[in-house]
């Protein structure tokens, strides 16, 4: 009797413990299950959430100067708010970080401006001074550039001067950030690469004409477009040039990059695809029949580069092989750089009217006759457009059915 219960309870003790591991393992799927699901939950989270990328911290939006902003925006546009200053203007190109707009006027006050209402968040003045160009955006610092050459770094949150460094001479382009560095162009022909955190001088690099495109960097070197008919290639680390080419005029144009290319047009109306890394020509394209200076930067993604020569046109290249898609005219010279949100590039005119165009086809989708002069290009995040006016007037255009004036 005895031996026949030892022997039923080792079996139920086996049982049990297949009854455990089969729990176990069950627990272990679920679990995996759980966890994978988990993951596939935050890994959709963040796809949705708002992030740096979404907004337009750089002059040309992005570290490749591209000229596209992250979502598309609607083609029946109305002005969502303005802010019009009394005795000052706009020529600088705002940009846009966690929904506040950041731009300074000619006459030297640097303005943050809440982009949902253009609430006046902070401003700075700065005694003879002027801001013509974009700040850039990294890590809650704020750098711009005076046309004087004097590079400033404020907070973010205040405008608090964080250092300075003065230049050898102006600059009339906006600075980019890279790798703990402030990359500047001076017209004195000077690179300067600054410290982000202190404003001291890391190194320097010279040519022997102007410099007046904005510091593109295209793995780890920085691409310039120069004043002495050459494109250049410079270490970002050590500040050498590693490689240059000869172009067949002086330009200004700040390069564009794409999937290894590096589209730019010159002063005598020549459009350049480089590749960047063998600094070789992968095609150009002559403007014989017009002639016109090509001095604004372009537009590219994969669909087609858009650009504006002086002449009054804005053209549309295949990114391929240069081959022309379409024209289109906008009745004025042109001094300010397309931007492409979605299916649409906007274009702002010296007689301060403001085109919506179709990508593919050139047609005319919409457009805003402001007056005054548009010297500075868009920046668009949050389904918003912002762009300074000459005349002292800041615009954001958005949905037109939210549109306080009805346009």
């Amino acid at each position: 009797m005895n031996n026949l219960i030892d022997t039923l309870t080792r079996k139920v003790s086996r049982r049990d413990a297949e009854e455990q591991k089969r729990s176990r393992f069950f627990f272990l799927c679920v679990s995996a299950s759980l966890r994978e699901n988990l993951l596939f939950f935050v890994v959709a989270l963040i796809c949705v959430m708002p992030t740096a990328s979404a907004d337009w911290p750089l002059v040309r939006g992005d570290a490749f100067a591209s000229g596209v902003a992250k979502s598309g925006l609607s083609a029946e546009l109305g002005v969502l708010w303005k802010v019009t200053l009394e005795k000052s203007g706009f020529e600088a190109t705002a940009i846009i970080v966690d929904g506040t707009v950041y731009v300074g006027d000619f006459d030297g006050t640097f303005y943050a401006f809440a982009l949902n209402d253009g609430k006046l968040l902070w401003k700075k003045t700065f005694a003879e001074s002027g801001f013509t160009e974009a700040a850039a955006f990294s890590e809650g610092r704020i750098f711009v550039t005076d046309f004087n050459g004097i590079v400033r770094c404020l907070d973010r949150k205040d405008g608090e001067v964080l250092w300075s460094h003065e230049a050898a001479s102006e600059s009339y382009a906006a600075p980019n950030v890279h790798d703990g560095k402030v990359l500047l162009t001076l017209e004195a022909g000077e690179l300067l690469a600054l410290d982000t955190k202190t404003g001291d001088q890391q190194w320097r690099y010279r040519i022997e004409a102007p410099l007046r495109c904005w510091p593109t960097v295209v793995e780890g070197r920085v691409l310039l477009a120069g004043c002495d008919q050459r494109f250049h290639a410079i270490d970002i680390a050590t500040g050498t040039e590693t490689a240059g080419l000869d172009i067949d005029a002086q330009t200004g144009a700040t390069p564009a990059a794409m999937d290894g290319k590096v589209f730019f047009g010159t002063e005598q109306g020549t459009f350049y695809s480089i590749t960047a890394k063998t600094m070789q020509v992968h095609w150009q394209t002559s403007n014989s029949k017009h002639g016109q200076p090509i001095r604004a930067s372009a537009a590219v993604d994969r669909r087609c580069i858009i650009f504006p020569n002086h002449g009054k046109l804005v053209t549309a290249l295949d990114p391929t092989d240069g081959s022309p898609l379409w024209t289109f005219s906008v009745r004025s010279h042109v001094e300010s750089s397309p931007v492409i949100a979605g299916d649409l590039v906007f274009l702002p005119t010296k007689r301060g009217r403001l085109y919506a165009v179709d990508v593919i086809s050139g047609e005319e989708h919409w457009q805003y006759q402001a007056g005054g002069t548009f010297l500075a290009s868009p920046a668009i995040a949050q389904g918003k457009l912002v762009i300074g006016n000459e005349d002292g007037t800041l615009y954001c255009f958005g949905k037109k059915e939210r549109a306080a004036d009805g346009r």
